[in-house]
Formats: C-alpha cells, structure tokens, sequence
C-alpha cells in the first residue's frame, strides 16, 4: 500500500489529533501498521498542530477526531484550512447521532469514519485520502445537496466561523444532553443554579437558538458534543 507520488523507501507523513490519549495511542498504533511507510506523529492539543502548520511543518495527511474538548473538530479544520488547503483531513468520531458530514465537506474535511467501524474501513479511508480522494463510506448520502446545503442540516449550516464555547460551558452542555436539570448541572459541578442559567443565556447566544432541545441538536451538529 504506497501514496501516489511515494516512491520507495519514503515515508508518508500522518499526524494523528485526539486529546483522548488513549484513542490517541490506540489509532496511531493502528494507523502505523497499516503500512510500514506511515510514519504517525502524535498531537494531543489541537493548538500544538495548528502550530505545527503555521511553521510549515508538512504531513501527507491529517486524522482528527470531531469532538475534542479545547477546540471541536469542526473548529480546528476550518482553523487548519486557513493554513493549507493541499493536506487532506480525515475525521473520526463515535458519535450515536448523524454525523455532520454535510458541515465538515463544507468546511473543507476529506474524509469521515466512524469510531466503530474495522480496521480495514479506516485503512480504506487513509488510502483514498492519500490518492487524492475523499472517503465517507456509507455516509456518503449525507453529502451536501447540489446547492450546497444538507436537508438534514441546512439550519445549523452557516458561513461564519464556529461559535467557541468554554471549558465550564461544555460541561454544562454536556450534562443538558444527557437529561440533567440546571439544579443537577448546579450540583455536580458545585455552583449556583443563577450560575448554570448564565452559562446556559451564553450558551444560548453562541449557537443562535433559545431553546435547550435545538441547543442539543445544534450542538451534535457542530460536533461541540
């Protein structure tokens, strides 16, 4: 298995994105023994490889998981594309509800597999995206219709950057996801219910709905949680 354009002997340049560090070591592992060409270098914080970009450190190709804490996904290829538009992005995400792949071609990803999925469907995927093309497997379908715009996601779809939420907001929205009231929120991360309404209007405002049922769902969509 070799890239177009690798000769032999070379080493093909993967820099694998989870700030899991345990799905960090377990897709790295994996990715390296698909091909011992591969050469995989780890990233933990989205920050550390946007870095790496911008001081022209080069890969052949980039695997990052959709939902991080510092910086979702979504967030960091839109952030990586104002570097380069010539690395291709592979997703991954475990994610139970429909992926927002309509949001990632959009935004400029290459590429989506599900956590779930064998180990020959990301090894499919690594080489599509190093010949050059795209890869989303079964979620094909869920590609952007011809005027650009997903039916499915079509609200949440938006030209302006991703809304940025805080570490404590996360949480929040995490746990209204789940089904936990404000005075539940409140309790287990010891703050006032005032406190968790004030995260919640922010919240709110960051992702342009006011009510939590389409604050979940755009969130989901976004890739935040």
């Amino acid at each position: 298995m070799m890239a177009a354009g690798q000769g032999l002997g070379d080493q093909v340049k993967i820099a694998v994105l989870d700030d899991h560090r345990m799905f960090l070591e377990g897709v790295s592992m994996l990715v390296s023994s698909l091909d011992e060409s591969y050469a995989v270098s780890n990233f933990h914080v989205p920050v550390e490889l946007l870095k790496a970009l911008e001081g022209g450190l080069h890969f052949d190709l980039i695997i990052c998981d959709l939902i991080m804490d510092q910086m979702n996904g979504l967030a960091f290829v839109t952030a990586a594309r104002s570097h380069t538009r010539k690395i291709p992005i592979l997703m991954l995400s475990g994610i139970n509800s429909s992926p927002p792949i309509a949001e990632m071609i959009s935004l400029g990803a290459d590429g989506f597999v599900h956590k779930s999925s064998g180990n020959e469907t990301l090894g499919e995927a690594v080489t599509s995206l190093l010949s050059g093309k795209r890869y989303f497997g079964d979620f094909e379908d869920h590609k952007p219709a011809p005027n650009g715009a997903d039916e499915e996601h079509d609200e949440f779809l938006t030209t302006e950057p991703l809304p940025t939420l805080g570490k404590r907001q996360v949480e929040v929205l995490k746990m209204i996801a789940h089904g936990a009231s404000n005075k539940e929120v409140a309790a287990r991360l010891d703050i006032s219910e005032n406190t968790v309404k004030t995260h919640l209007k922010q919240i709110f405002i960051a992702l342009g709905v006011n009510k939590r049922t389409a604050c979940i769902r755009k969130a989901q969509t976004l890739g935040i949680i």
